[in-house]
């Protein structure tokens, strides 16, 4: 029995035509080798078959040679290799931001390359010792309330140095990284409605589909999120594909198909940081419910997720913004109106309340040594009743608030007397004897302060019950002044390096996925031409194919009767 003799030139045509669309998407391909975020494409075929459904009657013995057919063009996309590259995205982008702050921290507990506040508590330390050649002379202890009033505004310095980093970070998160979250979402959502129109088209809509991906590759490096595909019934036994991007392990949505969310930092005059989004009202269905304009409706409070946010820029702003350690409160950790991690990292404020109680501390100890006896008891024991000398009080309206390093400075008595104020003994007065100007015992007791091991513990009202009770007391460190200092830059430094290291192995780890995926995804020069070549090839044969047909063709009309 002959085949058909047209159906093998349906077979040989298919042939051209899928290998001239093959070389069709190849030259895509190379034309677009250097385009940001191009995936390479790919020609998907499949053979075709006749069967009884579409022929009257239903053919007997083996039925070959029906051709090949060109059923779309796709991508090389990996989505688990998508989906390891932004966590991974995630990682690096809230190390990165902590490490970049903790930099800047570093710079103002920068001891090493200039002389500081540790070089000036010892100044502070050699000026008293002067001071015990002379007790009383006012020109001495004036050069010791120089070396003072250096080392307050020292303090002052380095408060207000942390204070413009939080205030910059803090500007960062709202200007920077929310803005451009918020301007992200919008984005996919807008190219989500373009690539729906396109695919009910039957248009795969390839290139915005890679101008989405790289959107959402850059949303991941801000937010941890997790990308889901949910089928689209359009009617006629179609479906597409439509995206919804969620807070990872939340149903928090920042994109819903067409809409997306609005992510804000919010401003309720505390010392927590905190995030809120917006939500859709949606009907019993889950569909968005929408305004006459088209625009979704969004419920009238938005949602905080302060607590939610595990990975992106934004969780290296907040930790840093927010971490207080030891000096964190109930409050700060209440997950649902802060963020716990408060308490679980150190950061900006740990480091400002760390300095604030060196401030306080050393203040504390030098105005209580400097107090003058009231009375003695029959051995000589000092009485100092309730008088105070301070040579340390808070700047500001009230004197007596709480000294911090922020507003700690000289004694407004100290820094306008003429005559001598420091205390230079506390013993009483020896009979017979004029004065004791001379003596020096509580100017070496000063001296010996700076050589003191001191209990430094956290001062912070943890049950906001209005009290500090002594369990709330936690101890920070027993030390000297200056071993406080080092201790707490020690511990910045090998936070920092911590995060460095953090950073650098989650942005390794992040690279070799990303070369992965561009092994599948990018357009190798050397390949193409291969399958140029192998698609030249197969074009020349389906013509011959087609010159072979026409030979047998013309044999069977021409010469068969002869």
């Amino acid at each position: 029995m002959l085949r058909s003799t047209f159906l093998g030139y349906k077979t040989a045509t298919s042939a051209l035509k899928v290998n001239q669309n093959h070389m069709d998407v190849t030259g895509q391909n190379i034309s677009n080798i250097n385009t940001k975020g191009y995936t390479r494409q790919r020609l998907d075929i499949s053979s075709l078959s006749f069967n009884t459904s579409n022929m009257k009657f239903g053919s007997t013995g083996v039925v070959i040679g029906q051709g090949v057919e060109a059923n779309g063009v796709s991508q090389f996309r990996d989505a688990f290799l998508d989906l390891r590259y932004r966590m991974e995205a995630a990682k690096s982008g809230s190390e990165y931001v902590q490490l970049e702050a903790l930099s800047d921290l570093e710079s103002v507990f920068d001891e090493i390359s200039m002389d500081k506040l540790d070089a000036q508590f010892s100044d502070l330390s050699a000026q008293l010792h002067s001071l015990t050649s002379s007790p009383s002379d006012p020109v001495m202890e004036g050069v010791v309330r120089t070396s003072a009033e250096i080392l307050t505004q020292m303090l002052n310095d380095y408060s207000r140095d942390i204070e413009t980093i939080y205030e910059q970070q803090l500007s960062y998160l709202e200007n920077g990284a929310v803005q451009k979250i918020n301007e992200l979402t919008k984005n996919i959502a807008k190219l989500n409605q373009q690539i729906k129109e396109s695919n009910i088209s039957d248009n795969p809509a390839l290139e915005l589909n890679d101008e989405r991906n790289m959107l959402i590759d850059e949303l991941s490096c801000y937010i941890d999120i997790e990308v889901d595909i949910e089928p689209l019934n359009i009617g006629g036994g179609k479906t597409i594909d439509e995206l919804v991007i969620r807070l990872n392990g939340t149903i928090n949505e920042l994109v819903n198909r067409n809409f997306s969310n609005k992510v804000e930092v919010i401003d309720d005059d505390t010392d927590i940081t905190k995030i809120n989004i917006t939500e859709f009202v949606k009907d019993a269905d889950g569909i968005v419910q929408k305004n006459v304009d088209g625009s979704p409706i969004h419920k009238t409070d938005p949602v905080n997720i302060t607590s939610k946010i595990k990975g992106g820029q934004i969780d290296g702003y907040l930790k840093f913004l927010n971490g207080k350690g030891e000096f964190a409160t109930e409050k700060d950790i209440d997950k649902e109106n802060g963020y716990e991690i408060a308490a679980e990292v150190k950061g900006v404020q740990y480091y400002s309340n760390m300095l604030d109680t060196l401030a306080n501390k050393f203040a504390t100890v030098m105005n209580d040594l400097n107090r003058v006896p009231e009375s003695f008891d029959t051995d000589g024991k000092p009485d100092f009743g309730t008088g105070t000398k301070p040579l340390f009080e808070a700047r500001g309206t009230d004197p007596t608030a709480p000294i911090t390093a922020g507003n700690i400075k000289i004694a407004a008595a100290w820094a306008s007397t003429t005559d001598s104020y420091i205390t230079n003994t506390i013993k009483e007065k020896a009979a017979g004897d004029e004065d004791n100007t001379g003596a020096v015992d509580n100017i070496l007791r000063m001296i010996n302060a700076f050589n003191a091991k001191n209990d430094f513990i956290t001062n912070i009202d943890k049950n906001n019950d209005g009290t500090i009770e002594e369990d709330e007391q936690a101890n920070l460190f027993k030390g000297t002044f200056q071993e406080f200092l080092s201790y707490t830059t020690t511990k910045l430094n090998l936070q920092t390096a911590d995060v460095q290291i953090s950073y650098a192995t989650y942005s390794e780890t992040q690279f070799h996925i990303d070369y992965a995926r561009s092994s599948m995804s990018s357009v190798d020069l050397n390949e193409e031409g291969v399958n140029l070549l192998q698609y030249s090839k197969s074009y020349n044969a389906a013509a011959r194919l087609m010159t072979t047909l026409d030979e047998m063709l013309e044999t069977l009309i021409n010469r068969m009767g002869v």
